[in-house]
């Protein structure tokens, strides 16, 4: 199997054990972890900004199948995502886990201040209080949440190269 092909496997195996098993039970206060931006962060790491831009907007489409009114919403901002983390992977630094969660929260507090900002010119809720309240800790646990499946992904070799 191709190391691409085992990457989106697994991957797509965090989303749906993350978002489905595991979110409801590390949310506090409807503050939780995105295990979508998670799996999207380290594919844009291991796959490049192409890989990151096409499952982050399909991602995002099907996320955005729940709220007909912001449709493409979520695409986009999933899209940006995967494309500014896979533009400047060959920058980073691998193996600090604080260094990697720290990119890892500031990347979906971007995209969740992106996605409050075009909602609320959408005409579709407030900005500044969702973005304080609820984006920037939901982006600093998922941060926290993300330094051990980063540390994962790299033990199984989904971050190296082909081999």
């Amino acid at each position: 199997m191709s190391h691409f092909a085992r990457t989106t496997i697994l991957l797509a195996l965090l989303v749906l054990v993350g978002e489905l098993l595991l979110a409801p039970l590390l949310t506090f206060g409807g503050i939780g972890p995105d295990f979508a931006l998670i799996a999207l962060f380290i594919l844009a790491l291991a796959g490049g900004s192409f890989a990151a831009c096409t499952a982050g907007f399909l991602v995002g489409l099907v996320q955005d199948l729940g709220q007909p009114s912001l449709l493409g919403l979520g695409a986009l901002c999933k899209t940006l995502f995967g494309f500014a983390v896979g533009r400047f992977r060959g920058r980073l630094v691998y193996g600090m886990p604080l260094y990697e969660g720290g990119l890892l929260a500031i990347a979906v507090f971007a995209h969740d201040a992106l996605y409050l900002l075009l909602a609320g010119f959408l005409g579709q809720g407030a900005f500044f209080r969702p973005l304080f309240l609820t984006a920037l800790p939901s982006a600093v646990f998922t941060g926290l949440v993300g330094i051990p499946l980063i540390r994962l992904a790299d033990l199984l070799g989904i971050l190296r190269g082909e081999d």
